[in-house]
């Protein structure tokens, strides 16, 4: 055994270290609303100067429901400083209070990891994901297909 170790040492730390980083993603931390704004300059006007239409949000409203969302961003991606800024702003104009997560995540080590969130699959960010009844209902992956507000209609009409 202890040759065994003394040979296969060299090769076996990198292996479960490369193992190790597949499996676990990266980290992820909470963070909050105004962290997401405060990240700098751009994502709070980004959030200032995005102005939903109100038509949109009134179908918004009535689509809202018992959702609940998590959005996976990275605080140092231009997709998620275009794409989260202007979400946030876009439910608080409902008037409504949905629960919301913000998941950060650190920048993937290599490419070697594939999921930013293994359990969840979130492989791009952001990623909006939503829930209805702790049921995946849908997700707007990167950037919106038509705009993030149609997109986020079109998955609540669901």
């Amino acid at each position: 055994m202890e040759e065994f170790m003394r040979y296969s040492s060299p090769f076996l730390i990198p292996f479960l270290l490369f193992s190790f980083i597949c499996i676990a993603g990266v980290p992820v931390n909470e963070v909050n609303r105004d962290e997401v704004l405060n990240a700098g300059p751009e994502w709070k006007e980004k959030y200032d100067t995005y102005q939903p239409d109100p038509d949109r949000i009134e179908a918004l409203k009535s689509k809202l429901g018992d959702v609940r969302i998590d959005i996976y961003l990275g605080l140092w991606c231009p997709d998620s400083r275009n794409n989260v800024p202007p979400f946030i702003k876009t439910l608080e104009a409902t008037g409504l209070s949905v629960p919301v997560r913000f998941l950060s995540v650190e920048r993937k080590p290599g490419k070697e990891v594939r999921y930013y969130s293994d359990k969840f699959e979130v492989e791009k960010v952001p990623t909006f994901i939503f829930y209805r009844s702790d049921r995946e209902i849908g997700r707007i992956v990167e950037n919106p297909k038509t705009g993030l507000l149609e997109d986020t209609i079109e998955i609540l009409s669901r």
